[in-house]
């Protein structure tokens, strides 16, 4: 029996989590000691690569979730830009402790992964479904 979208994923996470400690592993090394950061800069790529190769095998198994996938992380890199270029003055992520709805004066009620509000009273909202989404102050019950 083949690996599931989950199995890969699951993979993925942790061939990812390997790259970061080899990434900080290369600050550590003395930097007269070029064989063995270049040896850690070939293992890095090798992950990368391998982690390509698993994003393949989800395209190629499940199509509909690698492109939930994709939208997943474009819209994070765009909340993530957003992050540097306005100042957020609170900051709320969905976590196992935490919940993350955003209340609009219409009544409706946004469940979202990330909501956060700049110093204008701007709400910018991380959706479930991969979207950022603003509201003025104006329209978020407080």
């Amino acid at each position: 029996m083949g690996l599931t979208t989950q199995d890969i994923l699951k993979k993925i996470n942790y061939i990812e989590a390997d790259m970061e400690i080899h990434r900080q592993i290369i600050f550590s090394i003395p930097s007269d000691n070029k064989q063995e950061i270049e040896n850690t800069l070939r293992l890095i790529s090798q992950k990368k690569d391998q982690v390509a190769k698993l994003r393949t095998q989800i395209k190629e198994i499940d199509p509909e979730e690698f492109e939930r996938i994709v939208r997943f992380e474009e819209a994070s890199a765009k909340f993530k830009k957003l992050a540097s270029e306005k100042k957020f003055k609170e900051i709320i992520a969905l976590s196992e402790s935490q919940e993350c709805i955003l209340k609009l004066k219409n009544n409706d009620s946004l469940p979202c992964l990330v909501k956060a509000k700049d110093e204008s009273g701007e709400w910018t909202v991380l959706t479930f479904d991969g979207e950022i989404r603003t509201y003025s102050g104006d329209e978020v019950e407080i």
